[in-house]
C-alpha cells in the first residue's frame, strides 16, 4: 500500500480509493496501446486533411508527436520506474540535447520563413515546432538509455 502523498505517474487509483502501483508489463502496455490508438488516429486525420488539400492543418502533427512519445515511455517505462542516479542523468543529458537541437530547429526554420522556402501559417509553425520538441525529447532519452 502506498500513501495518497506518493501519488505519482507510476500508480494507478482504483475505484474505492486504494492506490496500487502499476507492474513494469501493465505500465509498458498501456504506453504502447496509447501510442497505436494516437498513431492510428493522426494516420486517419492526416489522410483526411490531405484529401481537402490542406496538410498538415497542425494538430495531426501534435498527435503523431504524441503517438511517438508514448511508444518511447512503453519502452522506457521498466528503466524509469525506479529513480535511481542513472535515470536522472538519462533525463538531464536528455534534455540539454534537446534544448540544443530545438534551437537549431529554430534557426533552420527561421532561415527557411526568411527565403520564403516554406510558407504556412502560425497555428502550423506552433504545431511544427511542438511536434518537433516533443519527439526530440522522447527520442533523446531513448538514445541516451541505450548508451548509458
Amino acid at each position: 500500500m502506498v500513501k495518497k502523498s506518493e501519488l505519482m505517474y507510476k500508480y494507478l487509483v482504483i475505484k474505492g480509493g486504494t492506490i496500487m502501483e502499476m507492474s513494469s508489463r501493465s505500465g509498458q502496455r498501456f504506453y504502447l496501446v496509447s501510442g497505436l490508438f494516437f498513431l492510428v488516429v493522426s494516420g486517419l486525420l492526416g489522410t483526411a486533411t490531405l484529401g481537402t488539400g490542406v496538410f498538415p492543418v497542425g494538430h495531426e502533427l501534435i498527435l503523431f508527436g504524441i503517438s511517438i512519445m508514448s511508444l518511447c515511455l512503453s519502452y522506457l517505462y521498466p528503466q524509469f520506474k525506479g529513480n535511481d542516479e542513472r535515470t536522472k542523468r538519462i533525463r538531464e543529458k536528455g534534455m540539454y540535447y534537446s534544448y540544443l537541437l530545438n534551437m537549431t530547429y529554430m534557426i533552420i526554420m527561421m532561415g527557411l520563413f526568411q527565403f520564403n522556402v516554406i510558407n504556412i501559417n502560425g497555428y502550423q509553425t506552433i504545431c511544427l515546432l511542438a511536434t518537433v520538441t516533443i519527439i526530440t525529447v522522447s527520442l533523446s532519452f531513448v538514445v541516451l538509455s541505450q548508451r548509458f
